[in-house]
């Protein structure tokens, strides 16, 4: 079964123009086994060039292509122009969508989405793309999980209409920020009547749970009783107001009558919501008893192991690390310690907390100042986080710059899985006040890390100064090699 996926087009349409745009894709069958795929586009409407139309109106125009195909073969392929809402001024441009459907068999495909800015003529970018369609007729299947802006009983049949109903996708890239309260979706059921029988009994249960643990959150959970059919529906949603930042799949299991699980299906999606907390609720039924947890007694002790897994924390974990640990108590924070570990361990936890502390305390070693420890300094925190680097150039004594530092990896994997792995990716940490072993970091190229395009003139702005705040590189100078380092950090 393919999750569905979504990537965003960076189109470039000009010098200083650039065409953003969402895309994503669910796999659905048919009572008669004949599946398809339906491709969503969003186009940022502050991205695309408005002309003139011959109404007077301004109006945004993109040339759309996709191509489905299978060893080197077209299986499928649509060439179309997405028109925008028409404008009366390019003040404020809004976004505008496009969904289309593709009758696909069985099957792995390579897809191409290709994209143009046709009011500039602009160059053609395409992405590429694999997808696996399967719904084997010998198990009960779920389609992938559409998750949508809005739904409405319809009874004019349209492009966006499923079984009654207008389903607007979600195109936000799988992201809801806080000003987003609710999460809907939709998914369908296959084979339940040929499998488990005519006119027999199955539930469908509904759940948020943890991307990382993979425990469901007792909260956000729901169920509906279904009775065996063609095709069994499902278009609800969650309240997620009180749902904390962090990593999460959305999950529908499909049950028999006797309560086993016949067929599953999930989605993942990332929330940002720092008015939330974590549920202390559901610590407070962490059995701790006769585990390694129980047998860290000292609260200043547990304290300090706490605050070192913030580098591989969640959001909603780092969110107590922050905010709540002074107030809990030597239990709770026993509780919280041992769930972080057996949730990523079930079998071993001890094992893995055992791993993780030897790198803690060879941070601490290596970084740790007189007012810090290891893994609370920028490059603690990196280690911890990312790993060693697979290249490391200190420059404790460059002239005229700080001293420095610069790690390479090769592959970045995020232990705390806030961002996917990333390839060739570079840190530069550097020290202002020449004397402590408090590096911090002052630029790096990876999702979700500190970035500064001016970070070679800050590095040798002890002797170099600049009233040009667009002059990026410092000039080059007798023993320096900060911008030939492994390639220039970008």
């Amino acid at each position: 079964m393919k999750k569905v996926f979504a990537f965003m087009l960076f189109v470039s349409t000009g010098v200083n123009a650039q065409i953003n745009a969402y895309f994503s894709h669910c796999a659905f069958n048919t009572p008669d086994n004949k599946p398809y795929v339906e491709t969503y586009l969003s186009v940022f409407g502050n991205s695309a060039s408005f002309v003139k139309n011959s109404a007077g109106k301004y109006q945004g125009k993109v040339e759309v292509g996709t191509i489905f195909s299978q060893n080197g073969q077209i299986k499928a392929s649509k060439k179309y122009i997405l028109m925008s809402p028409e404008l009366n001024d390019t003040l404020k441009r809004p976004n505008f969508i496009d969904q289309q459907r593709f009758s696909l068999e069985a099957g792995e495909y390579e897809f191409e989405q290709m994209i143009t800015d046709k009011n500039i003529n602009g160059k053609t970018f395409s992405v590429k793309k694999k997808i696996t369609i399967d719904f084997p007729s010998n198990k009960i299947n779920i389609s992938d999980i559409e998750l949508l802006t809005s739904f409405i009983k319809s009874d004019v049949q349209s492009a966006v209409t499923k079984n009654g109903y207008d389903l607007i996708p979600y195109m936000a890239d799988f992201y809801y920020p806080e000003d987003v309260n609710e999460i809907l979706f939709y998914a369908e059921v296959y084979n339940t009547k040929t499998l488990l029988g005519e006119n027999e009994k199955y539930l469908m249960n509904y759940y948020i749970e943890g991307y990382e643990n993979k425990k469901m959150l007792s909260k956000f959970t729901a169920f509906k009783r279904e009775t065996t059919g063609e095709v069994g529906l499902l278009l609800s949603k969650f309240n997620i107001s009180n749902l904390p930042s962090g990593n999460f799949n959305l999950v529908v299991d499909c049950r028999n009558k006797n309560n086993e699980l016949v067929a599953q299906k999930k989605v993942f999606f990332q929330r940002k919501n720092p008015n939330a907390k974590m549920d202390m609720a559901d610590l407070s039924g962490v059995t701790i008893e006769n585990t390694f947890a129980s047998r860290i007694n000292g609260k200043d002790t547990l304290a300090d192991f706490i605050k070192s897994l913030r580098p591989i924390a969640s959001e909603s974990e780092k969110d107590f690390i922050n905010t709540q640990l002074k107030l809990a108590d030597t239990k709770l924070m026993q509780q919280f310690f041992y769930n972080f570990w057996q949730s990523r361990a079930a079998l071993t936890p001890e094992e893995e907390w055992t791993k993780y502390y030897q790198l803690v305390k060879a941070v601490n070693a290596k970084f740790g100042t007189f007012n810090y420890r290891g893994y609370e300094t920028d490059r603690g925190r990196i280690f911890l986080q990312y790993g060693a680097p697979d290249k490391r150039e200190e420059a404790p004594s460059e002239p005229n710059a700080y001293p420095y530092e610069i790690w390479l990896y090769y592959k970045l994997v995020d232990k705390s899985k806030l961002n996917p792995s990333q390839t060739n990716k570079q840190f530069v940490f550097y020290s202002r006040d020449l004397v402590t072993n408090n590096y911090q970091i002052l630029h790096s190229d990876a999702l979700g890390e500190t970035h500064d395009a001016n970070w070679e003139m800050k590095l040798h702005a002890r002797t170099v100064q600049s009233n040009d705040f667009e002059k990026k590189d410092a000039p080059e100078h007798y023993g320096g090699n900060s911008h030939d380092t492994f390639g220039n950090p970008k």
